[in-house]
């Protein structure tokens, strides 16, 4: 029973002991004065906790309210509603990151007088992500609002269940398994190839909507990888497709993002009689529902053989699961996996693997688009690999130095996942701040990417040679988190660096990145190419990804 509750009896009981006058303890009259009573007393009471955690403790109780951070937020939505107007989900953080660049972390208000620690120094990122890692949990509404779209799995497992269940999970991403799905990324980089020759037919130049076209392409690439299966044959078993279902609960329309914005604060979903709701509702039952039908013909596939023979030695992670269960079963008598943990890890890597990797090679031809030089050293590396060995496998595609830095600036620059939440377990002690039991940690990734006392004064400029020459606190790991680090790093991280390799070596020799397009259709030049300006920034998005799609213009490469 929590404090409220408690305040509330104690007034119930002066009621009955001490203002209700003997003469007048009638039944009905002590049930009409107490529905009264507590009626009137538990708004009283409400209305005093609020002005307790919204206004009185976090301005002039708090232990946390001398660290340095913004004092002009909102009396109830605290900084959300200026991270809401910005030109970035990250603008606003950065901002704070220039004010106070020394500070371990930056204190600010979210929603109702919530206090939010944001980490600014390596030393913090080290204490959250791996001294202190398991005294951290993901907050509550943070699972409900990424819960639902990408499922509950390894991302919200905690403690003892994260390790056991990231040690099963370790043999599908393990160096082993991703050399064997390299010809798998390979071929599907290939078809992307042939859509870009579809998209220029008998132009000299043609432009490609980057988002949808390189989304639909890592999908594609997640069926074989992650369910086994190559996702346009399963069409005509279902009334909707794979990419459809998922595709609709990833990209909801404004009210829908609402309403999932303020289920993460006060559970609305269950009940919402809205349009919207009901329809993420429906979509959210009808993937999962799918999940089951795969899960189960799987099941009986492997029972009888039949799909070991189709798919030979190969295993995707939906296969590996069902095999890896079944033999813990014989060993231990137990089930390891439910159907619902299946599907939440499927959920889990269908997102990590699909709109990240997405995002991620988006960007790469923004960059390759709007810096000819890199492109140009990029593609002469490229082709002395393919002129002596024209089918490289993974340990040829992962020595490739320069492109091996090129997509690790990408990363650096342009984090696709920008933003980790953790809250705190017990009362901790980090960087010699005492931090109360149930603080909100937030890790906003390009805080550690573009900090100028570890990356230098050019922390925003893109540059791949400064791979080759990292000193200082840049060569802690804890300065490149786009798979965050520590136990809880992302275990799909080799399988992300190596698909992005495997598409870049099938489209850089063969195409030419010209530049960014407007909506006119018109190449964005004078400075109007860069981020911010031309090209903005999806906000609200769980991503950090273009707002308006991202044409690119390209033509054949002449060699």
């Amino acid at each position: 029973m929590d404090t409220r509750k408690w305040v509330i009896c104690a007034f119930l009981l002066l009621d009955f002991f001490i203002f209700i006058p003997s003469g007048e303890l009638s039944i009905l009259l002590i049930s009409k004065r107490l529905l009264f009573r507590v009626i009137i007393q538990s708004i009283i009471i409400q209305v005093l906790w609020v002005f307790y955690r919204v206004i009185l403790y976090p301005n002039y109780l708090s232990p946390l309210r001398h660290l340095p951070g913004p004092k002009d937020h909102n009396i109830i939505l605290g900084q959300e509603i200026k991270k809401f107007k910005a030109e970035s989900p990250v603008d606003v953080q950065l901002e704070w990151l220039r004010r106070w660049p020394d500070a371990s972390f930056i204190r600010y208000i979210s929603f109702a007088g919530n206090e939010v620690l944001l980490v600014n120094s390596l030393a913090a990122h080290k204490a959250v992500l791996q001294t202190h890692v398991y005294e951290f949990v993901k907050p509550p509404f943070f699972a409900r609002l990424v819960g639902e779209i990408t499922g509950i799995g390894l991302l919200f497992a905690e403690g003892e269940f994260h390790k056991r269940e990231r040690k099963l999970l370790a043999g599908p991403f393990s160096v082993p398994s991703m050399r064997k799905l390299v010809p798998v990324f390979r071929e599907k980089a290939k078809d992307l190839s042939e859509e870009f020759e579809r998209l220029l037919g008998e132009n000299s130049h043609g432009t490609v909507e980057a988002m949808e076209t390189l989304s639909k392409s890592t999908m594609d690439t997640i069926g074989i990888t992650v369910l086994g299966i190559e996702l346009d044959t399963i069409s005509s078993i279902y009334p909707q497709s794979f990419q459809e279902l998922y595709g609709r609960i990833l990209h909801q329309g404004p009210l829908g993002q609402l309403i999932s914005v303020i289920n993460a604060f006060i559970p609305i979903r269950s009940f919402l009689p809205i349009r919207a709701n009901r329809h993420f509702i429906q979509t959210t039952n009808n993937l999962r529902e799918m999940l089951r039908d795969i899960i189960r013909r799987r099941t009986a596939d492997l029972a009888d053989g039949t799909f070991k023979k189709t798919m030979g030695e190969s295993r995707d992670l939906l296969t590996y699961m069902l095999e890896e269960a079944e033999l813990r079963k014989q060993e231990t008598g137990k089930e390891v996996w439910s159907v619902d943990d299946i599907i939440g890890h499927l959920l889990n890597f269908t997102s990590a693997g699909h709109e990240s990797t997405a995002t991620t090679l988006s960007w790469s031809l923004y960059v390759l688009a709007t810096n000819h030089s890199i492109q140009d050293r990029l593609r002469s590396e490229i082709t002395s690999l393919l002129e002596a060995n024209p089918n490289p496998d993974y340990d040829s595609i992962f020595g490739l130095p320069y492109l091996h830095n090129f997509v690790r600036e990408v990363l650096r620059v342009f984090p696709p996942s920008y933003m980790a939440q953790r809250q705190t377990t017990r009362p901790l002690t980090i960087s010699n701040i005492s931090i109360p039991t149930g603080t909100q940690i937030d890790i906003i990734i390009p805080l550690a990417h573009k900090h100028p006392s570890i990356w230098g004064p050019d922390a925003e400029t893109f540059d791949p040679d400064r791979w080759d020459a990292l000193t200082g606190d840049a060569t802690s790991p804890f300065a490149f988190e786009a798979f965050l680090q520590g136990p809880r790093t992302c275990p799909g991280r080799n399988f992300a660096l190596i698909e992005v390799k495997a598409v870049l070596v099938e489209l850089v020799p063969k195409w030419r990145f010209l530049g960014v397009e407007g909506k006119d259709g018109e190449l964005l030049t004078g400075g109007e190419e860069k981020v911010g300006r031309g090209v903005k920034i999806a906000n609200p998005s769980l991503t950090y990804r273009p707002r308006d799609g991202l044409l690119v213009r390209f033509e054949r490469a002449t060699r």
